[in-house]
């Protein structure tokens, strides 16, 4: 149990006058709770009611199977019928345990909304913990981020023509085990050509050809510590609008890492990715997030236009740009940053010269 984060979170019960706070964030319960299991957050679905005196975690069956829950935690278990009736959501069986309990007004950071109670937003005290890690997790991370390396190396060296989505995308699955991952931080996306227009696309059985994109997107879980990177390349490409747009937006996204620095408020990192990206022109095709943390949503935690933490030594962050082209292409990258020393990212592996056509590079050391 983490005492420090559980006194921080009954302090904003205490000042806020609330009745109790609701997590819904399932990294969040975990490490409130001392959990250290490696799950990703579609295998688990909890919701943690936190008041003066109790902890209550309300679920489904299926996910109280997977874990061992502490001492002095109190369960709240719906039925398949409940779960069933609302969407796979152990919500039922928090709008009982709410009613019994009488609650009437709540604290949130997750942006919850429950209806007929009164949500008051309240200080994340994760923020803290998840931007600034201790020296273990930064450990687990880096491990995380040798594993990603390995793993991408070996799909790299797979890319072939006539290769599918979902072979290469198999390929990546088994070599995340094989290199020490203890699960997939969610579940692997390999797609190709026209397919990476569509940011909601799945790997299937798209073969691959020339003038072909190819967008890689996977990551890691380690004792509790995630870790997820994007990659996108061409392949034999002589396509001019392609060639010339590719080129722009890694220019792009390196302008970009290069930006982010000690001292620099958060918005101004966000501005700046934006002024860039519109001064190429594609801003009509720029996706938002600009960084987006794999193991925990707060809006503090998020470089936007709001986002007034201070980049310092000791910060992890996730940046991350994604455009898309309707019915042509699309290009995403992701990263993961340790702000320590002067190298901060984790992952600049095969992520430089990649305005290169990556046929080119096969067969030779990425």
């Amino acid at each position: 149990m983490n005492e420090i984060l559980l006194k921080e979170i009954r302090k904003s019960i205490s000042e806020k006058k609330l009745d109790a706070v609701i997590i819904t964030g399932i990294y969040k319960i975990f490490n409130l709770l001392g959990i250290d299991l490696s799950f990703n957050i579609i295998e688990v679905g909890f919701y943690l009611l936190v008041t003066k005196k109790e902890l209550f975690l309300i679920g489904d069956p299926f996910s109280f199977s997977l874990v061992k829950v502490p001492n002095g935690v109190k369960t709240r278990k719906t039925d398949i019928k409940g779960i069933r009736e609302e969407g796979f959501s152990p919500l039922g069986e928090l709008r009982e345990l709410l009613k019994k309990l009488k609650v009437k007004k709540i604290g949130s950071f997750d942006n919850v909304k429950l209806s007929k109670l009164r949500i008051v937003e309240i200080p994340d005290p994760f923020t803290g913990f998840f931007l600034m890690p201790g020296e273990d997790r930064v450990a687990v991370l880096k491990e995380n981020a040798s594993i990603c390396e390995k793993v991408l190396e070996k799909a790299l060296r797979a890319l072939k023509d006539g290769i599918s989505e979902i072979s290469l995308r198999n390929i990546i699955d088994e070599e995340i085990y094989e290199t020490g991952a203890e699960r997939r931080a969610f579940p692997t996306k390999v797609i190709f050509g026209k397919n990476t227009s569509n940011p909601f696309a799945l790997s299937n059985d798209e073969k691959l050809k020339e003038n072909d994109t190819i967008i890689i997107n996977f990551g890691v879980i380690r004792s509790g510590v995630g870790i997820e990177i994007a990659r996108t390349y061409t392949w034999k490409t002589t396509d001019k609008f392609l060639k010339r747009t590719y080129e722009d937006i890694t220019g792009i996204y390196s302008k970009y890492l290069s930006f982010i620095s000690y001292g620099k408020i958060a918005k101004e990192v966000y501005n700046y990715a934006i002024e860039i990206i519109s001064e190429k022109g594609y801003e009509v095709n720029f996706l938002p997030p600009v960084n987006a943390p794999l193991t925990l949503s707060g809006k503090a935690m998020n470089i936007s236009k709001n986002a007034k933490f201070i980049i310092k030594e000791g910060t992890i962050l996730y940046p991350q740009l994604n455009f898309y082209f309707p019915g042509k292409f699309g290009v995403r990258f992701q990263d993961v940053f340790y702000l320590s020393g002067k190298n901060f990212n984790l992952t600049n592996f095969f992520n430089k010269g990649e305005a290169n056509d990556i046929s080119d590079k096969i067969g030779k050391p990425c």
